[in-house]
């Protein structure tokens, strides 16, 4: 009868064998690396370091901005982070656009006009010499004095101690130099032609 009840199904299962005391067990501790030790103690400090620099850059940079719209005639009061960096993006470019049209480099504009210049007065002195004489001898001098009030200033000499050689002349290859020369040369061709008198035909007894 006992071993019919042992082997029933219905009968209870066995209690679980009993778990052994906590401090039983022998955990083997890894240890901890001080790579880990100083990324976990050195990470919290530098995002308050670097937060705080964030911070005074930022009121830095709104009393700047504020004092540059406020000359410009805008009244701004209370800008947070976000309209700070907004405004200063937006008037960093206003200063660019300003610098290209306003500081346009002038060198280059003159030395178009000294070239376009000197190309239309090598065009008329060329004209009027084998068109109207009489105009070319006015016309050309001005043209010539006002090609050279046109040339660039020559540089300052160097200081004596420096150089003690002769100041550089003018380049006569560039080119408004050769426009200075024909127009030059055109008023001094058409001034002699204008003050040679008549040549009387020679009288011939046949």
């Amino acid at each position: 009868m006992l071993a019919a009840a042992a082997t029933s199904p219905f009968a209870a299962p066995p209690p679980p064998p009993a778990l052994p005391p906590v401090g039983a067990y022998d955990y083997d501790e890894q240890p901890v690396s001080r790579t880990y030790q100083y990324r976990k103690v050195m990470k919290p400090m530098l995002e308050r370091k670097r937060r705080a620099r964030i911070n005074r850059c930022l009121d830095e940079l709104k009393e700047l901005m504020v004092s540059a719209l406020a000359a410009e005639g805008e009244n701004v009061a209370k800008l947070e982070k976000a309209d700070i960096l907004e405004l200063t993006v937006r008037h960093l470019h206003r200063l660019r656009r300003r610098r290209r049209l306003a500081a346009t480099p002038e060198a280059a504009y003159a030395d178009r006009f000294r070239a376009g210049f000197s190309q239309c007065a090598a065009e008329v002195s060329q004209f009027l010499s084998g068109a109207d004489p009489a105009a070319a001898a006015r016309v050309l001098p001005h043209l010539g004095a006002c090609l050279r009030a046109c040339q660039p200033p020559p540089p300052p000499p160097p200081p004596p101690a420096a150089h003690h050689g002769p100041a550089p002349a003018a380049d006569p290859d560039s080119p408004q130099e050769k426009q200075l020369s024909v127009v030059t040369s055109a008023h001094e061709d058409t001034a002699r032609s204008a003050e040679s008198p008549p040549l009387s035909p020679v009288w011939r007894p046949w």
